[in-house]
């Protein structure tokens, strides 16, 4: 089965107070305090389909599972039987919680600047329910918006910053393939400013 956690759904932000001051050296640095901070870069939406694909798998598995946390039974047994085979699994998900790493990925390809990802579950996470943390300038904000809704995810904001969450992983794993559905519309956007460089600047960091 998949966890399911007692969060009031609510949408709480303002578009004209959302974060602009991003940069490319700062999205790579990271410009939060959150633990384990790690930028995405400019994942393709192939990447992001893949992604998501490979989830929606472990998805439907872990909720046919009898175990309290599905997930964390189905990647436990991968690891225990084959370390390769797990960590490239785990590389299609950037390391991310399964769950929370397909929105991720693809808020990332719709060139938004993610900045935290948990998926919550019954056992060694941070957040105590789905969460995903973004800083979507207002264009895109306000796309997210109503895909958000339309997925059962709510909104937060906090310090210009948005953070998505959910009362489980499937309604953030939804929200990424409605993303993922409507790439058009975010190509059709003006790209952020922290977008040009930001390669390089990984890159530089990178090779430190």
């Amino acid at each position: 089965m998949l966890p399911e956690f007692d969060v009031e759904i609510g949408y709480d932000y303002e578009l004209v107070d959302l974060r602009t001051d991003l940069t490319a050296e700062k999205v790579t640095a990271g410009f939060v305090e959150h633990h384990d901070y790690r930028c995405l870069g400019l994942p393709s939406w192939e990447e992001a389909a893949e992604c998501l694909v490979r989830e929606a798998e472990i998805l439907e598995r872990a909720t046919r599972s009898s175990a309290p946390d599905g997930i964390e039974e189905i990647l436990t047994a991968v690891e225990e039987e084959d370390g390769v085979e797990y960590a490239e699994l785990m590389s299609v998900f950037h390391w991310n919680d399964v769950g929370v790493a397909g929105v991720s990925l693809a808020l990332s390809a719709a060139r938004t600047a993610t900045f935290y990802s948990c998926a919550s579950g019954l056992d060694n996470h941070h957040a105590d329910h789905p969460m995903v943390g973004v800083v979507p300038d207002p264009q895109r904000a306000a796309l997210i918006a109503e895909l958000a809704e339309g997925a059962g995810c709510g909104i937060g904001q906090h310090w210009g910053r948005w953070y998505l969450y959910a009362k489980s992983v499937t309604a953030l794993h939804a929200l990424g393939q409605s993303i993922l559905e409507h790439r058009e519309a975010f190509d059709a956007l003006p790209q952020p400013a922290w977008v040009e460089g930001l390669e390089e600047e990984l890159e530089r960091v990178n090779d430190y």
